[in-house]
């Protein structure tokens, strides 16, 4: 397969001026799989330029939000239409693997489309209104509205590329926004097809605009007086950089940056639940997720029971072909993140972390960026339990059980996104979940209870059952501390990129 695109600015396809491409590259095969430009400041300018055009001059602010989710909805039809071929591109740039590919990576991700789509109407508060008062001058009031903030500058990165172009493109738009994407020069093949969907939506010119490169493109989109918002997902270090630069123009941002989550498991967690932890979070996506939970704080009386159950489980992970159903491990993104987590493995075995399982290359793949699963029994204090490795790599960190030291042991970290608490009542896992520090938390109870029926309607009660919505669908997403600013998905990922403007009127 051979995926070759051009930039998309203006509702026009071209080649840029650069006279440079970018290849992309099959992490599980490592043969050229595509080919796009590879922009330059000037291309970054014009489609910048072509953004602030479509906001201060063009229809879109102005539309009704239905009307502009007419032609969204349009969108998510072509690219629904073009599910098939966006499924090879992702599984073949991003190396996805699994259920995961349709539920998060494609499918599920066509579906904000949709949901944003036909939802900026009413989920968005965009009039509030007081009575009208009488006095001396005449009648009076106040009226708080909603408006789209401008023309945002969306930076996207590998590891999810279709899913968080859709989480940031399609708000944005939705609310009256224009919008300058550059995808991670690892994974830009699908933000083309968007870009496909976009002209075949009619999308007036300008709203939608694709470029790709390197720093100094993003640094363009970061530092210009024309971008009003600058919506970036990826790393720390990189969110610093560029909350620094918008800072100078005090600049919205919306960050989602890394993380460091912890899986608590407390204290009346049975041997048996304990044994089928295994290699947990780590293995979606080869550990390649921001608020994948990496540590796993496990009472001490239950290390034992764990290790068995690793050990049970490690041979019957199937790493390698991305395109093969049962595969449950597949590549990391590039050969640059190989070597970062393997110079991750050799610190945790310098700081004199037991290595229990893994750490290394399969010395049967000659071919592809795999990695082992990898489990480290260790302390809190080491870099593997306090940075984000972003590969298949848990560190279990044992602890005495008590929640006071699971709670101030997931707390000691710069980061904030994410986490877990397991415990054999839901209500106890939820209040504990309560005092970790961080922006999404899951509260699971693992006692044995029987499911029996839950009742018609699958019990939500007449007059108000709701389907279950997909990714990025409800909810909020974000973190605390230094996993980021500001929050992603539902209502909160629509007004993020509002402005609230009060009326006082006579």
């Amino acid at each position: 397969m051979a995926w070759n695109y051009e930039l998309f600015i203006d509702g026009k396809w071209t080649s840029g001026t650069a006279n440079r491409s970018i290849t992309v590259i099959d992490p599980a095969t490592e043969e050229a799989i595509g080919k796009v430009p590879d922009s330059s400041p000037e291309d970054a300018r014009a489609a910048i330029a072509a953004a602030r055009t479509a906001f201060d001059e063009g229809p879109w602010p102005y539309m009704k939000p239905k009307e502009r989710g007419a032609v969204l909805r349009r969108m998510a039809d072509a690219l629904k239409a073009r599910h098939d071929t966006l499924r090879e591109i992702i599984v073949a740039e991003a190396g996805a693997v699994g259920p995961i590919v349709d539920m998060i990576q494609c499918g599920g991700s066509i579906d904000i489309g949709y949901f944003n789509a036909d939802r900026a109407q009413d989920l968005v508060h965009w009039v509030e209104t007081s009575p009208p008062t009488g006095g001396p001058g005449g009648m009076g009031g106040n009226a708080l509205v909603r408006e789209p903030v401008g023309v945002v500058g969306a930076i996207t990165p590998f590891n999810f590329p279709f899913m968080l172009n859709m989480v940031k493109i399609f708000p944005a738009m939705a609310v009256g926004c224009s919008v300058v994407l550059k995808p991670h020069p690892w994974t830009p093949l699908n933000a083309f097809e968007i870009a496909k969907a976009a002209e075949e939506a009619e999308l007036p010119p300008g709203v939608l605009n694709v470029i790709t490169g390197h720093a100094e493109v993003g640094d363009e989109i970061t530092g210009s007086p024309d971008i009003d918002m600058v919506t970036f997902t990826g790393s720390t270090a990189t969110g610093r950089r560029i909350m620094s630069r918008c800072g100078n123009q005090i600049k919205r941002v919306q960050l989602e940056l890394g993380g460091k989550s912890a899986q608590v498991v407390l204290d009346d967690v049975s041997e048996d639940v304990a044994r089928s932890i295994g290699f947990g979070a780590v293995l979606t996506h080869c550990g390649q997720g921001c608020v994948l939970q990496t540590r796993l704080l496990l009472p001490e009386h239950l290390m034992d029971a764990y290790l068995e159950g690793v050990h049970a489980i490690r041979d019957n992970i199937i790493i390698g072909d991305t395109r093969d159903p049962a595969t449950v491990l597949g590549p990391l993104v590039s050969e640059q993140q190989r070597d970062k987590v393997q110079g991750y493995v050799e610190s945790g075995l310098e700081q004199g972390a037991d290595l229990i399982t893994g750490g290394k290359r399969p010395g049967h793949m000659e071919k592809g960026f795999f990695f082992e699963p990898t489990v480290f029994v260790g302390s809190n204090d080491m870099r593997i339990a306090q940075e984000e490795i972003f590969g298949p790599v848990l560190t279990v960190i044992p602890y005495s059980g008590k929640d006071e030291d699971a709670v101030r042991i997931a707390n000691d970290t710069i980061y904030g996104l994410g986490g877990g608490v397991m415990a054999a009542n839901t209500a106890r896992a939820f209040n504990v979940a309560r005092r970790v520090r961080a922006g999404s938390m899951t509260a699971t109870g693992v006692g044995q209870v029987p499911a029996g029926d839950t009742g018609p309607g699958d019990g939500q009660g007449p007059g108000w059952g709701q389907p279950i919505l997909g990714i990025a669908q409800s909810g909020a997403f974000g973190g605390f501390k230094q996993s980021g600013i500001g929050r992603e998905w539902g209502r909160h990922g629509l007004e993020d990129f509002t402005e609230v403007k009060s009326i006082t009127w006579t």
